[in-house]
């Protein structure tokens, strides 16, 4: 209903009308965020022009303008404020009703997403070794972008960074096994919604650890991937036993056996970088010399034993023959490859073995100085391998074939590269490859 009245002179008032259409610059938006709230379509009344207008917030009068805008502030929390305005008139009694149209102001703010492939450079390092925490960028919430991160060890608070960064330095336990778990969570511009925590990643710390692999066959040997060191050790095939010489009767008996020289033993020792993990590498293992098949020949040499083009190893030399000549020097034992060890030199005999002279023992082979210590025999001077280098295989004397050795037989494991000697079948025995790989160095 249209309030009106008519005044002495006859002049006729009424009342303004209200706006028809209320708008705001923003509509969602954060928590106590400033807006304006603008109006149209209020028309003032006949006699009575607008003096202002009266703004309500639900429902309850919140100021007054002479504008027909007002700056307003959304709620401090999620939810929802409803504008309405009144037009006030010049004339007391003769305002609008509140409008009917309305604006509606939603404060909307939401948590951020939690950062995702969270990820480290290593998983597994040495003790107290470093690692690269890396995260994807996290997206922000409504009206909530992404503040920083906080990066939590083992669920506690660990450190932040800023916004822009997404990667960290981290540094392993000092104990031998232990790891720390860490998660990342994205902080938001608006206190009270940040993310959840994002997935665990553990960084594990080590000891430095050793592998040990022994290679009897020919073949490939894949280097493992995590390696960090690469030893090597090869021993080359002993050679085979010396023949005894030709028998002239029981007058002039033949010589002893000639000893088979041990296969050569060699390392190399390779670091990171002078490798390639991964790399696939044929070998070869050098088999032992045969001992001589007839009188006057010597024993066979045994195989070289190689790694790739990194390292080989020679076999030993087969035993040279005896000699049932008038000679006046006891014929050689085979001779080991260098730094391998000469087999004994089998003796001679000019007489019958009834006339009690029985020829001397042999000299050695290719001259030959003993190592420092038993530990040199073992591959990575370890003996706790159970694998090292065997000797040269002892000559016989004269007719008596007996009582030679193989060589070193007081030290445990098992001998490879030995060189033949009289006392057995006389052929060498083969060699062998040890591959140390370490990591976490």
């Amino acid at each position: 209903m249209t309030m009106c009245y008519s005044t002495g002179g006859g002049a006729l008032v009424t009342a303004c009308t209200a706006p028809t259409q209320l708008t705001l610059s923003a509509n969602h938006v954060g928590f106590g965020q400033t807006v304006t709230l603008s109006w149209t379509g209020a028309m003032p009344g006949a006699g009575n022009p607008i003096a202002g207008y009266e703004v309500y917030r639900d429902g309850a009068l919140l100021g007054t303008v002479t504008q027909a805008s007002m700056a307003v502030q959304s709620p401090a929390q999620n939810g929802s404020y409803t504008f309405t305005v009144r037009t006030k008139g010049t004339i007391p009694g003769f305002d609008s009703p509140v409008s009917a149209a309305s604006a509606t102001l939603t404060s909307r703010v939401t948590a951020c997403a939690a950062p995702t492939n969270v990820r480290l450079s290593a998983y597994d390092v040495k003790l107290s070794g470093q690692a690269t925490l890396s995260w994807n960028a996290a997206a922000g919430g409504a009206n909530n972008p992404v503040a920083g991160y906080e990066i939590l060890r083992d669920g506690g608070a660990f450190t932040t960074v800023a916004a822009g960064v997404t990667s960290l330095i981290v540094t392993a336990p000092a104990a031998d096994g232990a790891g720390y778990a860490f998660t990342v969570r994205a902080k938001g511009a608006v206190a009270g919604f940040d993310s959840a925590v994002s997935t665990a990643v553990t960084l594990t710390a080590h000891a430095p650890q050793y592998a040990d692999v022994f290679l009897t066959q020919s073949g490939t040997y894949t280097v493992p991937w995590g390696a960090e060191s690469l030893r090597v050790c090869c021993i080359g095939g002993g050679g085979g036993r010396g023949a005894p010489g030709y028998n002239y009767g029981t007058t002039y008996p033949g010589g002893g056996f000639g000893g088979g020289g041990t296969g050569e033993k060699a390392e190399l020792a390779l670091g990171a970088g002078q490798f390639t993990p991964g790399a696939s590498i044929q070998v070869t293992v050098g088999g032992g010399g045969i001992a001589a098949p007839n009188a006057f020949e010597a024993g066979r040499a045994g195989g070289a034993t190689s790694f790739g083009s990194l390292l080989t190893a020679r076999g030993g030399l087969g035993g040279s023959p005896g000699d049932a000549s008038s000679s006046t020097s006891a014929p050689n034992g085979g001779a080991g490859g260098a730094g391998g060890i000469g087999g004994a030199g089998g003796g001679w005999s000019r007489y019958g073995p009834n006339s009690g002279n029985i020829g001397s023992q042999g000299a050695n082979g290719e001259s030959w100085s003993p190592p420092a210590s038993d530990a040199a025999y073992y591959p990575f001077s370890d003996p706790s391998t159970g694998r090292r280098l065997g000797t040269g295989g002892a000559g016989g004397t004269g007719v008596n074939t007996g009582n030679a050795q193989t060589g070193n037989a007081a030290l445990p494991g098992t001998r490879y590269g030995s060189g033949g000697g009289s006392n057995n079948d006389g052929n060498g025995t083969a060699g062998l490859i040890a591959v140390r790989t370490g990591r976490y160095l």
